[in-house]
């Protein structure tokens, strides 16, 4: 008997009373060739703010509202399929997230926002010395 995910592994038995694979729980499910719903709605509203203006100009350049229209609707499309596949290769076999985590680091080196990562390298301090303190030298001169 197959399993219903491809990804599940096959020596673990699958059906209703089966937990669910952890690692997958929290995560949404990929609707356009592997963007999920939230980064779909973001490659398509931030096409549509690029094609819209290009394909006005061009349909008002030839004065043709029909190549406008054509511009305005397959431009989308076929950015989101693009950027799609290219989100796909990054994605693979990376963490939740890693290109979020990798767009706020690329940020925070060119200095656009404040970094909430670790970006130190080197040997760490703790600011204390392995060998004790010595006791302080008393301030009365010596006598011989």
């Amino acid at each position: 008997m197959e399993s219903a995910s491809p990804m599940a592994p096959q020596d673990v038995p699958s059906g209703p009373n089966t937990a669910p694979l952890p690692d997958r729980v929290n995560a949404e499910p990929p609707i356009i060739k592997g963007l999920s719903s939230t980064e779909s709605k973001w490659a398509i509203g931030l096409a549509v703010l690029v094609w819209f203006p290009v394909g006005s100009l061009v349909g008002l350049a030839v004065h043709q509202l029909p190549v406008a229209v054509l511009i305005i609707a397959t431009g989308p499309i076929a950015t989101v399929w693009l950027a799609a596949g290219q989100m796909a290769k990054l994605k693979r076999n990376r963490p939740d997230h890693y290109y979020l985590h990798l767009l706020l680091h690329w940020a925070a080196s060119v200095h656009l926002i404040r970094s909430g990562f670790v970006t130190h390298s080197g040997a760490w301090d703790i600011g204390r010395t392995l060998l004790p303190a010595r006791a302080p030298r008393s301030s009365r001169p010596r006598t011989r």
